[in-house]
C-alpha cells in the first residue's frame, strides 16, 4: 500500500490500526499529539517496535516499576549502552539481570501500552510511510498483532471512564481503609509500595512518578481497591496549577492574557518567566498557539540549561531541609527531582532515571537554583 497521513478527526487512531491490520501493512506508523512523538514500526500489521519521548514509556521504566530491576542496574545498563549502543533489554539479558522470557513479556506491555495511550487523544496527526524500515540494533524480537490492540482498546475506553468517575484528579489524595482489604499486600509487591506512598500523603501524580508507572497502570490498581471499598479519595488540598513565579497577572489570569506576555517575555530572551506562562496557558486552555511557543522556548533555552546544569558536571546539594520541602507549593514531578538530589548524583544521573521529560527536568532544576533551594 501506499503511504497515509491524516489527523484522528477525520480517522480516529482506533480505525486507522484496524486499517493497517486488514492490510497486513509493513512500515512506519508516527503519531504526535503536542509535544509527544511516537513511532511505530509494522510488519505485516504487527508491531514490532515502539518508541516514545514520554519518558515513562521506555524499556527502563517498566522494568523498574515492575521490580525486575533496580535503580542502580539500570544506570549500569544504561552506561553500557551508551557505549556500545545495543538495545538496553539486551544488555540487561546479557548481564544477567533479566531473563529472555521477562524481557519478551514486558517488552510487549510496552509496545501496547505505547500505542494504546494514543487512542485516548481526541486531536493529533499520524503518518504511515509503507515499506519504510529504521536500522535498528540487535534487540530482543517481539511482535504483537495490531488487532490485539484494537481489542483491548474497547476495554480502556470503558474502564478510564469508570476510573475517571472515581479518581477526578491526579492532584487528588487517598485515604487506605486497611480493614476492607481481603488481604494484606506481600512484602515488596507493588501494592506494598502503592498503600506507603498513600500514608505518606502522596498525591496520584506523585505516586505515579515515585513507582514510575504509566497512568493506566496505577489508576487501574487504585480502582481495583476503590471498588472494593478500601479507598478513599480526597480532593486536592490547594490548587493544581502553579507557575512558580509571581508576575502579578492576577489570580485567575486568561489564557490568551497569558500567552500574549509569554509571548512577551521571549521576545526579550527571558526563557523561564516565558515558559512558566506558555504552559500555565496550555494548563488553562490547550491551544496550538501555546504549544508552538513553548517549543520556540524550548529549543531557544535547552542548549543553555544542558550547559548549565549537565554539561558542568556540577552536583546538586540541598540548601533546605525536608520539613521546608513539605511546605513548598510544588508540581508532581518537581517534588520528585527533588527528592532525589542527595549530593552524591550529578544532575544527568538524576534525569536519566527519572520518568520526566529531559527540558521538563531542566526547567526544574533552574526553578530550584533561582529559588536558592539548592546549590551546585
Amino acid at each position: 500500500m501506499r503511504g497515509l497521513a491524516g489527523d484522528f478527526a477525520t480517522m480516529p487512531l482506533k480505525d486507522l490500526v484496524v486499517y493497517l491490520w486488514n492490510r497486513q501493512s509493513t512500515g512506519l506508523l508516527t503519531l504526535e499529539y503536542r509535544s509527544v512523538h511516537k513511532e511505530l514500526l509494522l510488519d505485516n500489521g504487527q508491531l514490532y517496535n515502539a518508541s516514545s519521548n514520554l519518558p515513562r514509556e521506555y524499556l527502563g521504566q517498566y522494568l523498574i516499576n515492575l521490580g525486575h530491576i533496580s535503580e542502580e542496574q539500570f544506570h549500569k545498563a544504561y552506561a553500557t549502552q551508551k557505549e556500545t549502543k545495543i538495545f538496553l533489554g539486551r544488555i540487561l539479558e546479557m548481564i544477567g539481570a533479566v531473563s529472555r522470557e521477562t524481557l519478551e513479556t514486558v517488552l510487549s506491555t510496552k509496545f501496547r501500552e505505547t500505542v494504546l495511550d494514543a487512542f485516548n487523544w481526541v486531536e493529533g496527526t499520524f503518518k504511515f510511510e509503507a515499506d519504510k524500515r529504521p536500522a535498528l540494533p540487535e534487540g530482543i524480537p517481539v511482535k504483537v498483532p495490531l488487532i490485539e490492540i484494537h481489542k483491548e482498546s474497547d476495554f480502556r475506553v470503558q474502564a478510564w471512564s469508570l476510573i475517571r468517575q472515581a479518581f477526578p484528579s491526579g492532584g487528588c489524595t487517598l485515604d487506605l481503609k486497611r480493614e476492607n482489604l481481603v488481604e494484606d499486600p506481600k512484602p515488596g509487591s507493588i501494592d506494598e509500595k502503592i498503600f506507603a506512598s498513600i500514608e505518606a500523603g502522596q498525591t496520584i501524580d506523585e505516586m505515579a512518578l515515585k513507582l514510575h508507572a504509566t497512568d493506566y497502570f496505577l489508576y487501574n490498581r487504585l480502582y481495583a481497591y476503590f471498588h472494593m471499598g478500601a479507598l478513599e479519595v480526597l480532593a486536592p488540598a490547594g490548587p493544581e496549577l502553579s507557575m512558580g513565579v509571581d508576575l502579578g497577572l492576577g489570580d485567575s489570569p486568561s489564557a490568551e492574557g497569558l500567552i500574549e506576555n509569554a509571548r512577551a517575555f521571549f521576545d526579550k530572551s527571558n526563557f523561564r518567566d516565558a515558559w512558566a506562562l506558555a504552559r500555565r496557558s496550555n494548563e488553562v486552555t490547550p491551544t496550538l498557539d501555546a504549544t508552538l511557543l513553548m517549543r520556540q522556548i524550548e529549543v531557544a533555552w535547552g542548549p543553555q540549561l544542558k550547559a548549565n546544569f549537565v554539561s558542568s558536571g556540577k552536583l546538586p546539594a540541598m540548601l533546605i531541609g525536608p520539613e521546608q520541602v513539605a511546605k513548598l507549593t510544588l508540581t508532581a514531578p518537581e517534588r520528585y527531582l527533588l527528592s532525589r538530589i542527595d549530593g552524591r548524583r550529578d544532575v544527568e544521573s538524576i534525569m536519566r532515571i527519572a520518568p520526566v521529560r529531559e527540558f521538563e527536568a531542566l526547567v526544574a532544576f533552574d526553578r530550584f537554583l533561582d529559588q536558592k533551594w539548592i546549590r551546585l
